[in-house]
């Protein structure tokens, strides 16, 4: 079925997609900045001999940091992609109070993202009761973590974990949970993880990996390689992610240790390709009068 949203929401100079926009030449910066850092080889990876015959143990050892700038640079994106979502709301909030806001109507104004639906039922008690009306309630809640998921168990389905579990998985919640970092407390904390580890054999290989000493920083033993292939040195490939240590999904016993430039391009995509779209067919519906909550 094909969406025809009001213009207006697709206005390329209204301030939502101004900042979106920006955001997205903050990631173009980003994927500059981190391939020029990956480039200069800023960690190493080599064996170690042992004292157990055939056993080489895979030292790691970060030759340079986290350049500052690439830090600030995920801030910014964080910021932007922020601030579009609260124009939006700025936006919604004057349609539906008829284009003029009080002054306080304007402090109350902002993008509610919240793990559960009682948070989310709660955002909108009193003064935001009127500011916001069915319509405005309806698009902020079809792009909550918890929306899906609530249509499942309503429908009697079961999920596994909470609300709260489940949303640190959900691209808004862990923007959201970056971005308050960034604005309030410190930069981000980026850190070498290990993605892909192999080697090439010719035929089968007789080596295999065995856990090294269970950490990940400068002078960690990664793993050990035991056994030897004929006519092969010791060397292995690998690829690694400069993974945001910060971002609710950070789950390096699950296996998401998500690259920050995957990371950032996807919040950026996900904005423009899912939540704005879900957000401008709902208000761009016949509006509807404002609902007062005591």
């Amino acid at each position: 079925m094909l969406v025809t949203f009001d213009p207006s929401w697709t206005d390329p100079s209204s301030s939502w997609w101004a900042k979106v926009n920006r955001a997205g030449e903050h990631v173009a910066s980003l994927r500059a900045q981190a391939a020029a850092f990956k480039a200069s080889r800023p960690y190493s990876l080599m064996p170690d001999p042992t004292d157990v015959p055939e056993r080489l143990a895979y030292r790691l050892k970060f030759l340079r940091p986290v350049p500052i700038s690439i830090s600030t640079t995920v801030g910014d994106v964080l910021s932007n992609l922020r601030a579009a979502l609260e124009s939006l709301a700025f936006e919604i909030a004057m349609r539906t109070q008829g284009g003029e806001l009080t002054p306080a109507q304007e402090q109350a104004s902002t993008f509610p993202i919240k793990a559960t639906p009682d948070e989310f039922d709660d955002f909108f008690k009193g003064k935001r009761g009127v500011l916001y009306d069915d319509r405005a309630r309806r698009a902020f809640r079809q792009v909550q973590s918890f929306f899906y998921d609530e249509l499942v168990t309503r429908h009697g389905g079961e999920l596994s974990g909470s609300y709260e579990d489940r949303a640190q998985w959900h691209p808004m919640f862990r923007l959201d949970r970056l971005w308050n970092i960034d604005k309030h407390r410190r930069l981000a904390i980026m850190a070498w993880w290990p993605d892909l580890i192999y080697w090439g054999s010719n035929g089968p290989s007789n080596r295999h990996m065995l856990p090294g000493d269970g950490t990940v920083s400068d002078g960690s033993i990664l793993f050990y390689l035991q056994g030897r292939d004929e006519g092969m040195g010791g060397e292995v490939s690998h690829e690694f992610n400069l993974a945001v240590t910060d971002d609710p999904g950070f789950r390096p016993r699950e296996g998401a240790t998500d690259d920050v430039l995957d990371l950032m391009s996807r919040w950026h995509q996900h904005l423009v390709t899912a939540i704005f779209p879900q957000v401008f067919t709902i208000m761009s519906e016949p509006s509807r009068r404002p609902r007062s909550d005591p």
